[in-house]
């Protein structure tokens, strides 16, 4: 498998449109963003809630996640937030192939960075993690994320573009 986060990836971006019916998204509005595979590349289709309840969904299906349209808005705040991130993460618990479930354990690792999870270790190729809970909670339980093996400088470029969808909220990146 070639490196799935070896170039850019247009998915901070909405297209604007809805992907099953061509209508334009109206700002505000809530819709599902997918992240497509084609030929060993992600690209992004746009859903209206509308169409994704009624099943519409885009051929080669990699991961997807619910965020608020926003047109015109800079490439910081086009980004993934962090619970959009979070919820990308959840969505893919069950890896269906090598691309996704590489493309969870840098996210995965992300998020540790993030400090929006919590590194519990590692065991039997096992990266474990679990979201972080402030003090006065039940510590959430542990999630198994396989490891994936990648170049240092391949582990490096996925975390960079990760940067690039996810904002900082102190503003630095």
């Amino acid at each position: 498998m070639s490196n799935v986060f070896s170039s850019s990836y247009p998915i901070s971006r909405s297209p604007g449109v809805c992907g099953a019916s061509g209508r334009a998204f109206v700002p505000g509005e809530r819709v599902i963003a997918t992240l497509i595979s084609r030929q060993e590349e992600l690209g992004r289709l746009d859903y209206s809630s509308q169409a994704w309840a009624e099943g519409a969904r885009p051929a080669g299906l990699f991961a997807h996640w619910s965020t608020v349209y926003q047109p015109g808005a800079d490439s910081k705040k086009g980004r993934l937030s962090d619970e959009e991130a979070s919820e990308l993460f959840e969505q893919l618990d069950n890896p269906q192939s090598p691309a996704q479930e590489a493309f969870r354990f840098v996210l995965a690792l992300f998020l540790v960075r993030r400090r929006l999870f919590v590194y519990e270790g590692s065991k039997d190729g096992m990266l474990r993690v679990r979201v972080r809970t402030r003090a006065d909670e039940i510590a959430a339980p542990v999630v198994e994320v396989r490891e994936v093996s990648m170049k240092d400088e391949s582990l490096a470029s996925a975390l960079e573009q990760l940067k690039d969808l996810i904002p900082d909220p102190a503003g630095q990146n």
